[in-house]
């Protein structure tokens, strides 16, 4: 029996509001994994947009001193 299986089997036992909360905590697993896609996916694009030759600021020029 595998994974998928085995979960299907233990639904089949549970009650209807144990089985809410299963979906419930699926529904959380998929959002998390789908959420770490996009950061992965905003990494690549910032890094795309800047480089290694953007100049370095100091707290200086963040003040408007520099």
């Amino acid at each position: 029996m595998n994974a998928r299986e085995a979960i299907s089997q233990i639904a089949c036992d549970l009650p209807d509001d144990r089985v809410e909360q299963l979906l419930d905590y699926a529904r959380y697993l998929s959002s998390r994994d789908e959420r770490f896609g996009w950061q992965v996916f905003g990494k690549l694009q910032l890094a795309k947009a800047y480089g290694d030759d953007e100049p370095e600021y100091t707290a200086a020029d963040l003040q408007g001193k520099g």
